[in-house]
């Protein structure tokens, strides 16, 4: 029985499987990360400053035993979108009509450093820092780094991320190719600082200035400040390229986020000193290779952050992953378990990432529409008279653990619901009947 597990990176998704490894299944795990410890250092490496933790995420992490202890104090609730117009005026659109669905604002340096420190707790976890995977030879059971080679027939998991050298090798393995997905929008962060030592917008909610062809957000941070990303084209009209100058920069904010002019720290030094990040997609064909390499997270299923969901989706492959091994008692066929974990998680994990594009345009575009609107009050009328029946998809992503695939082909069936029913008077109705259409047409959801 080999119960000692290589893992090659330390991000998110690396330390909580380790933790879940050593106190679930007893296994010892070296883990293996190309930066430096990022909790001696005031410099954080990872991409954006904070995340939207939400229930899958949550059950993750309770599964471990660490989010009652370490998350709930560090969590800022956000129980919608509050909607700023390009006039000035704000509005607010809920996540739900239920007042214990919310999503959750966190740092990622926060979540890094307290999964670091449970992981090591376990006393069955060594990291190892500062140790760029390079190369990792299947055949000759070797794990290659910029300055050493070291020998191993454990196991190997790849969190490495959407670089990840453990996916490539298993797709060069079986001499297929990555699926990077192109997309044409990158991002950039800025700050909102704290004013007199208090929030400068409502710090229960996540902000959006949707402008159709590109979009602002704020999430808020523990000190009060909000991080802002503005996602646009990164070349041609309106776009990173597009703003080179003070001047081009002050004449795009006053047209399109003019209320931020006078909110964002250093506007023009931080927006000419802050990098253009890109915004990445994959879909890895190929998941394991025989019973040497599993891949998760990003670097099995990087996604886009338009649904919150690339460290919620890492954190359930976690658990999952578990489970399996759980549920085939022990370690004698690796190959068995990988195999399982991704039949049963590739066809989700896919799914996230066509949700997540799909949110985006609904994020800078459709929470401008009125039918958007019709149709998001309608799905919660639905949800308040047929809750077991009629689950809007926000919800089931964000606030249940329904698999994504399963909430995304029963959203497809929702959706002609919806338009149905979009000028339906719910004041003078019969209950049966509409309870009996709705069915009906949930009964022609598929799986498959």
């Amino acid at each position: 029985m080999n119960n000692t597990i290589n893992i090659i990176g330390s991000g998110l998704s690396g330390p909580l499987l380790a933790t879940m490894l050593a106190k679930k299944h007893n296994c010892y795990i070296n883990m293996y990360e190309r930066s430096s410890d990022c909790r001696e250092s005031e410099m954080y490496s990872g991409r954006s400053i904070n995340l939207a933790l939400s229930e899958r995420g949550i059950n993750a992490l309770k599964y471990v035993g660490v989010f009652d202890e370490y998350f709930k104090s560090l969590l800022i609730p956000m129980y919608g979108r509050t909607i700023h117009y390009q006039n000035g005026t704000t509005s607010f659109q809920p996540y739900s009509n239920r007042k214990e669905h919310f999503i959750n604002s966190i740092s990622r340096k926060d979540i890094n450093e307290i999964l670091l420190d449970a992981s090591e707790k376990t006393n069955k976890v060594k990291i190892m820092f500062n140790k760029k995977c390079t190369k990792v030879d299947f055949k000759k059971n070797n794990i290659h780094f910029e300055n050493s080679i070291i020998h191993s027939n454990s196991p190997i998991i790849g969190a490495d991320g959407y670089k990840s050298v453990v996916a490539m090798e298993i797709s060069n393995n079986y001499k297929i190719n990555m699926d990077y997905v192109d997309i044409e929008h990158s991002y950039k962060e800025l700050t909102i600082k704290a004013k007199n030592n208090k929030f400068q917008l409502d710090p229960n909610s996540l902000h959006i200035w949707p402008r159709r062809d590109m979009m602002m957000i704020a999430l808020p941070n523990k000190d009060k400040s909000f991080t802002c990303t503005l996602f646009m084209k990164s070349i041609g009209e309106n776009s990173f390229e597009s703003l080179q100058t003070d001047k081009e920069l002050i004449i795009f904010f006053e047209e399109n986020f003019k209320d931020l002019i006078s909110k964002v720290d250093n506007l023009s030094d931080s927006y000419f000193n802050n990098p253009v990040g890109k915004l990445i997609g994959l879909q890895t064909p190929k998941w394991y290779y025989k019973n040497k390499a599993l891949i998760i997270g990003d670097a099995a299923h990087a996604t886009v952050p338009f649904y919150g969901q690339g460290m919620n989706a890492a954190f359930e492959d976690c658990y999952i992953f578990s489970n399996i091994i759980k549920k085939n008692e022990g370690f004698d066929n690796w190959q068995t378990i990988f195999s399982k974990y991704e039949y049963n998680r590739k066809k989700d994990a896919d799914t996230v990432l066509k949700l997540s594009m799909d949110n985006y345009k609904i994020m800078r575009n459709d929470v401008l529409d009125e039918n958007f609107l019709m149709k998001q009050k309608t799905s919660f009328l639905l949800n308040k008279k047929f809750p077991n029946q009629f689950i809007p998809l926000y919800t089931m992503i964000s606030f249940t653990n329904i698999p994504y695939y399963q909430a995304f082909q029963r959203h497809k069936i929702q959706e002609n619901i919806l338009n149905e029913l979009l000028n339906y008077d719910f004041n003078n109705y019969d209950e049966l009947k509409l309870e009996e259409f709705i069915n009906k047409n949930l009964d022609k959801i598929t799986y498959n």
